[in-house]
């Protein structure tokens, strides 16, 4: 089992008032009903679990929480020590966009198993979802058009029991820094054009963004969120740049989605119908199997003769 820690979220909420309609002459008389307000204490870790859940998820287990996001890929070359001073302030070579399709079990008290899948489609500096990409950008020699892989994570499972937490204000900050080093599933003698090295690494930073008064109308089952997301990592395969020297810098930002699949973009709601439908929901049944990853899903596509390498 997989566990993580904090998480947050922002936003305020807005109740609809119930009323009771007591006068045929104005709504003058008609008065709303008052939300009782707990001031909750984070300092208690079963508490403050709990509001991680109910900002990342949902309390409900039969919720479709939602997370929409958008950003932008940078590439980041590093100047020889020794060179002339360079100046270069960069400018993105790609721009993505996603979202995470969760449902949240209570295992106990403060314990909670996160059930999701997520979709991420890479476009061009434009905004079109692009099938071809042009790896001239990251200056691989030899530079030719190749075909893009979208992100299809399926499943991605972790157990929550516990969060970081930070407060400024009225807002509440669950912070989460995930450092990974790993041996990679894409070894250089098997895949050289397609493998960075035989160790994975990456580091991806997260926050997640709610308010004091969210968490403490404790009748809502989940809170309104946003959530911010910064990843450096290894050239993707799909891009074939074997062991060139780089990194890879993500900048997204993103929300929780009121409506959930309703409220994603018609771009690429129509896109997961076309390639991916399933994605439309979490997964009905946990699995405590390998999470999947661009690294693992390139490799899937390889030994079942899904990837040809050629642009269409």
């Amino acid at each position: 089992m997989r566990s993580i820690a904090p998480i947050i979220l922002f936003l305020t909420s807005c109740a609809t008032p119930d009323s009771e309609d007591t006068s045929l002459d104005s709504a003058a008389d008609t008065a709303p009903e008052t939300v009782e307000l707990e001031d909750i204490d984070l300092s208690d870790e079963t508490v403050l679990s709990k509001a991680f859940a109910r900002t990342r998820g949902s309390l409900n287990k039969d919720d479709q929480i939602f997370y929409y996001w958008e950003g932008a890929i940078y590439d980041r070359k590093y100047a020889d020590p020794f060179d002339s001073p360079k100046s270069d302030y960069g400018s993105p070579i790609l721009r993505f966009e996603g979202f995470n399709v969760a449902r949240f079990e209570r295992v106990s008290p403060g314990v909670f198993n996160m059930v999701t899948r997520e979709i991420t489609v890479y476009k061009n500096t434009a905004g079109k979802i692009i099938d071809c990409w042009h790896n001239a950008k990251i200056d691989v020699p030899s530079a030719e058009f190749v075909p893009v892989v979208h992100v299809k994570n399926d499943p991605v499972n972790f157990q929550i029991s516990g969060a970081d937490v930070v407060e400024m204000g009225n807002m509440v900050i669950f912070p989460m820094e995930v450092m990974l080093t790993y041996e990679s599933p894409l070894p250089v003698e098997d895949f050289p054009e397609h493998s960075a090295g035989n160790t994975y690494e990456s580091s991806e930073l997260f926050n997640f963004y709610t308010t004091r008064e969210a968490l403490n109308d404790t009748s809502l089952k989940s809170v309104p969120a946003h959530i911010s997301w910064t990843r450096v990592g290894q050239y993707l395969p799909w891009m074939k740049a074997g062991q060139l020297e780089g990194q890879l810098i993500y900048h997204a930002q993103g929300q929780k989605l009121t409506n959930g699949w309703d409220d994603l973009p018609k771009k690429i709601r129509t896109w997961v119908e076309e390639n991916a439908p399933e994605y439309k929901t979490a997964p009905e049944a946990l699995s405590w199997s390998s999470n999947m990853t661009s690294w693992r899903y390139f490799k899937k596509l390889v030994e079942e003769g899904n990837y040809t390498g050629e642009c269409e």
